[in-house]
């Protein structure tokens, strides 16, 4: 319970911490005048853009939540990797769909749905590859120093 705790009040502020730099560059792209903290049709729901700043916080902070607490799956060491990864999609995509879909980053209709599903898997595609390829690195690391402890003890 005390490790789920430490995800949460991790995932919480990195989540608001990327939403915001996100929104921001978003901004920024689009020239705003003001700051848009998501879709224009998101805003519009709100009678502020102070509120929908304020709503999107929440948004942000529970994707962090969703993407933070998700990370233990790769803490099951009884697991295989590809069970870790699988689940570990599941919950993530699982969790985070409804809120993009709530923060007004698409519109719920198939052709969307579609697109985003295409897209969050070739980002997950990528982000697992470059995962891997600095775990092997390491791994690699770690059975070059192993080796080399072996062999100084060998002469000694």
């Amino acid at each position: 319970m005390k490790k789920i705790i430490s995800k949460i009040l991790f995932g919480i502020p990195a989540g608001i911490c990327i939403g915001f730099v996100i929104a921001l560059t978003f901004s920024f792209v689009y020239q705003s005048q003001n700051f848009v903290p998501s879709a224009p049709r998101f805003v519009g729901h709100f009678s502020s853009n102070t509120l929908a700043t304020a709503v999107s916080l929440i948004f942000w902070a529970c994707m962090g939540i969703v993407f933070s607490i998700s990370g233990m799956t790769f803490e099951k060491d009884e697991w295989s990797i590809t069970r870790q990864t699988i689940v570990h999609f599941a919950i993530t995509y699982i969790g985070f769909t409804p809120l993009a879909i709530l923060a007004g980053w698409f519109p719920l209709n198939i052709f969307w749905m579609i697109s985003y599903t295409l897209i969050y898997l070739i980002v997950y595609v990528i982000i697992w590859f470059v995962s891997m390829l600095i775990a092997k690195e390491k791994i690699e690391e770690l059975n070059k120093i192993i080796k080399n402890n072996k062999s100084a003890k060998q002469f000694k």
